[in-house]
């Protein structure tokens, strides 16, 4: 199914019903008449988009879409592919099934989701694949790819799934991990893993950590070798070298403030 949009607004479209689970089975005509909310007021995705039916089972999105919230919310299978950027929530909750984005996404894309894919060619912005205020637990399964950088609290909350992220990420990336991975390939940004209990952020470029993390052990992590091969053979092009496969990681334990198991690994290179 394409999607054409058709409006220029400042004014966020709150459009739930771009899911294939919700489009699986509809005409583009009952497509165009399921309910959107523009603002506090009630429209069809019709007002919005353009909306053909090209006979493929992907749901397209050729433009941008900077203020369309919730695209793929609780989507358990399928394809979505949006051409520019996304607005806030994408793929929040999603159970399974892949987004694409050729663009930036904004604020919670992956929040709180329980399985699938997300890759994103740009940036994406605060709280990727975290926990909403007043919930126990951000990402629980699947995998996030940001090709480019990451706002503040990436990942904050994570209980499962694994996050690469290709730049950089803000300030306080892992907060209160629970468990899951982290990957960074630029900078991270102040006070990465404060409050984690468990989980483990790898890093390529030496963080700034907080004193309640303790450097305990360098060495090669057979998890990590074992992570890394598996995603190396995934089709997203994550920049894994074979030092990385092969080399030495700094180990760090914490937050000491919490339960302490929590885990940072910093790439020191080959032995």
């Amino acid at each position: 199914m394409l999607l054409n949009p058709t409006i220029t607004t400042t004014i966020p479209v709150v459009a739930e019903c771009i899911s294939p689970d919700i489009f699986s089975g509809k005409s583009a005509d009952e497509i165009s008449s399921l309910p959107v909310f523009y603002g506090n007021k009630e429209k069809t995705l019709g007002d919005f988009f353009t909306i053909t039916d090209d006979g493929k089972d992907i749901i397209t999105i050729s433009g941008p879409v900077p203020t369309v919230k919730f695209i793929g919310k609780k989507m358990t299978s399928g394809t979505i592919t949006i051409e520019g950027d996304a607005g806030m929530h994408l793929g929040a909750q999603m159970k399974g099934g892949t987004i694409q984005v050729t663009g930036n996404v904004s604020d919670w894309a992956g929040a709180e989701m329980r399985g699938g894919e997300i890759i994103i060619h740009g940036n994406a912005g605060n709280c990727l694949g975290g926990a909403y205020r007043g919930s126990k637990s951000g990402m629980n399964k699947g995998l996030i790819v940001v090709k480019g950088n990451t706002g503040n609290e990436t990942g904050v909350l994570m209980k499962k799934g694994i996050i690469v992220v290709e730049g950089s990420t803000g300030d306080l990336t892992g907060t209160g991990m629970r468990g899951g991975t982290i990957f960074c390939y630029g900078s991270l940004g102040m006070r990465p893993g404060s409050l984690m209990e468990r989980g483990s952020i790898v890093v390529y470029n030496a963080p700034s950590l907080l004193p309640t993390f303790t450097q305990n052990a360098t060495y090669n992590p057979t998890w990590l070798r074992v992570f890394l091969l598996d995603l190396k053979k995934t089709p997203h092009s994550i920049p894994i070298k074979q030092e990385h496969i092969d080399g030495l990681y700094i180990r760090y334990n914490g937050d000491i403030s919490e339960l302490g198991k929590g885990e940072i690994f910093v790439f020191k290179g080959k032995e």
